[in-house]
């Protein structure tokens, strides 16, 4: 028997204001005054009546089982499989989107129709595929939070960690109630610029810096990935501020520098050049980052994780799959004892291990 099928979903983190009729959305940093049957700047939340509906609650853009590895995460569950997931809709407007008919729909997307018993279907089919985690990515997930919060809730309770793919422009608000079932964050640092923000995103740098810190004062294990665009955002002081301001929140903090390649309204430009990317990392070395990866270029070493108080190599990856792993759930290299930063338990996580 099908579920009944319904339009549209509550949202969460939204006023009335003092204007007749309009609402104000509080998911993220652009705050939108959205006036009666008018859509924020997302395009995926609608004022109805007084009401602010999400309008990609349980739509299923895109969905595939990933390695864990290629969100990118290398110190979280490494090895494990996580159910990804995105919905229509995003808050930056980013020039060299790769998913950019998923994240910008465009105001004549009429959102979505969807299951009543979606969750529960989807969560089954994570357990069907012996995932060990949801990932909420393709887009950006905080403007289809109703959604997965309710799958993290849900996912949580039979074990599974949950991941937040973000460019980090969520309000702290969002951040701080997001349930303990989200256990980790991939977050995007764009460049170290408010003017690269601006111009190449319709970002806040500032909004982006303090939702790290944030998000690691909460407890969260994070990442960061820096998608290097040759002559925009890769410079030499532009890369040192960067990841000396990552390296004064955590030298434990993993940054990863991926390989830009040329995309929507960003065609014209070129791949970045590998010796960018080497830069790059040398920097953030030199600044006190401990845990350096370079992505989207598939060199030997790029993706390795090596003990940095001895060198020993303790996990080597090709493309987003691991090909040696020498190293123990209780997060000591084998060869010194120094604790290496991360959440290494794999496979299924229990409810209890899951809270920071």
């Amino acid at each position: 028997m099908s579920s009944q099928l319904l339009m549209g979903q509550p949202a969460r983190f939204w006023a009335s204001n003092e204007k007749e009729g309009a609402v104000t959305c509080q998911a993220c940093f652009h705050g939108c005054d959205i006036p009666e049957g008018r859509r924020g700047f997302c395009q995926s939340r609608v004022n109805k009546n007084g009401i602010l509906y999400s309008l990609n609650y349980g739509y299923t853009g895109s969905l595939a089982l990933d390695p864990i590895e290629k969100k990118p995460l290398y110190h979280f569950q490494p090895g494990t499989m996580t159910f990804s997931v995105g919905a229509p809709g995003c808050n930056f407007t980013c020039l060299g989107c790769q998913n950019h008919d998923l994240s910008r729909p465009g105001a004549g997307w009429p959102g979505t129709k969807y299951e009543s018993n979606i969750v529960s279907r989807l969560n089954q089919m994570a357990a069907d595929n012996d995932a060990d985690s949801w990932s909420f990515t393709y887009s950006e997930p905080t403007v289809f939070l109703e959604y997965a919060i309710d799958l993290a809730q849900e996912a949580y309770l039979n074990g599974l960690s949950s991941v937040w793919v973000t460019n980090g422009a969520m309000s702290p608000e969002v951040l701080k109630s997001l349930p303990p079932a989200v256990a980790a964050m991939n977050i995007d640092l764009k460049g170290f610029t408010e003017k690269f923000y601006s111009d190449v995103t319709g970002g806040r740098l500032a909004t982006v810096k303090n939702n790290i810190e944030l998000a690691l004062s909460l407890g969260i294990w994070v990442e960061v990935t820096t998608l290097l665009i040759h002559g925009l955002n890769d410079s030499e002081s532009e890369l040192g501020e960067l990841t000396a301001f990552l390296a004064s929140l955590s030298p434990d903090l993993p940054w990863h520098v991926s390989r830009f390649f040329p995309r929507h309204r960003q065609s014209h430009l070129q791949a970045t050049p590998i010796p960018s990317l080497e830069k790059a990392k040398d920097i953030a070395l030199t600044n006190g980052l401990r845990y350096v990866y370079i992505g989207n270029a598939f060199n030997l070493g790029y993706g390795d994780t090596v003990c940095p108080s001895c060198g020993q190599l303790l996990i080597s990856r090709k493309g987003y799959q691991i090909t040696h792993y020498n190293f123990s759930q209780t997060g000591l290299c084998p060869q010194c004892g120094s604790k290496i930063a991360g959440r290494w338990a794999r496979g299924l996580v229990a409810p209890q291990a899951i809270a920071p």
